[in-house]
């Protein structure tokens, strides 16, 4: 705890030798985190610490390194930070984390040199995001698993408007980075279509909604398989390559860099994540994602036989459902 709180003070010392003034402090941190003027306030006392996210859209901004921040991170000291929020009926607390995630998404898109890459074993929410039937299935399914959830029906579970223009955002934003690449688990199809059957199995899902759910599927699969032939996106142009891996994947990583961050992720309990800025925890996480990489198949452009048996093959795993 004593560790922590010497973490968290060396940021508010980094912030205030950034802006010494407080006043002036206060408005850019209200700026950034577009959050009340009074919220900043209890942050800069430590009253309430700032989340993850937070911190690394601050430092992002205003340029500030979080690993050497008073030489507290050491290599026994790798800061993460486990985002646990609520995916039904979010408080606004948890509006603000995912806004954070997505604001920080979108300050990078005009950066000359941005990369993305993930590797997992479940679709990225960056990908399937656009798809509402198939992110209320997602979030249907945390809801039904986690701790914070409930016991709603399927059918009760909805998406607010709010939320679903930070997910539209989130799509939108990784298409402006400049290169996008994705490994994806061989079996990434069929985990998900096993995981359906057994919820419509236990009617879970209605026959209605499998349907709305299915098509999400196909238009997901016939969007990702475009991409892949082009190997661009068309509104941005910017460059998407896919790879599948020959060997089991088992979780989804993911890491983000620019010219004044990077960051990375471990997917957590669905929706979760943990975070982390951590130079040598970034670097481990390129380190899977590249090695896994090196044990794909590129589908993207190049590999037409492969690419077209592949996207077959997903089909008739998607023909399967119940």
């Amino acid at each position: 705890m004593q560790e922590r709180h010497r973490y968290y003070q060396g940021f508010i010392s980094a912030l205030q030798q950034k802006i010494p003034q407080s006043a002036a402090l206060a408005n850019t941190i209200t700026d950034i985190l577009a959050i009340d003027k009074d919220a900043v306030y209890r942050r800069l006392r430590g009253d309430v610490n700032f989340s993850f996210i937070e911190m690394a859209s601050i430092a992002m901004q205003l340029g500030i390194s979080l690993d050497s921040i008073v030489g507290i991170v050491t290599l026994e000291h790798k800061p993460m930070q486990t985002t646990m929020s609520k995916h039904v009926n979010p408080s606004e607390t948890d509006y603000r984390m995912f806004d954070n995630y997505v604001s920080l998404l979108g300050s990078i898109k005009e950066e000359p040199k941005t990369t993305y890459m993930e590797s997992g074993n479940i679709i990225s929410h960056t990908l399937y995001f656009d798809y509402e039937h198939l992110t209320r299935f997602m979030i249907a399914y945390w809801n039904r698993c986690s701790n914070m959830g409930s016991d709603l029906p399927y059918h009760q579970i909805t998406i607010p408007q709010q939320m679903l223009l930070m997910q539209k955002n989130c799509c939108k934003y990784i298409r402006h980075i400049k290169s996008v690449v994705y490994v994806l688990d061989h079996g990434i199809f069929q985990h998900l279509v096993d995981t359906l059957n057994f919820f419509i199995r236990i009617r879970f899902i209605n026959d209605e909604e499998a349907s709305q759910i299915k098509n999400d599927l196909y238009s997901l699969l016939d969007y990702i398989e475009k991409l892949a032939v082009r190997g661009v996106y068309e509104d941005t142009g910017n460059e998407i390559s896919f790879y599948i891996s020959d060997i089991f994947i088992d979780t989804n990583y993911n890491i983000m860099k620019s010219k004044n961050l990077n960051i990375c992720q471990f997917r957590t309990f669905l929706l979760n994540s943990n975070y982390s800025m951590h130079d040598e925890v970034c670097a481990e996480v390129n380190s899977w994602i590249t090695a896994l990489q090196s044990a794909s198949t590129l589908i993207s452009v190049s590999g037409e036989k492969i690419r077209s048996s592949f996207f077959k093959t997903q089909r008739q795993i998607l023909s399967t459902l119940l």
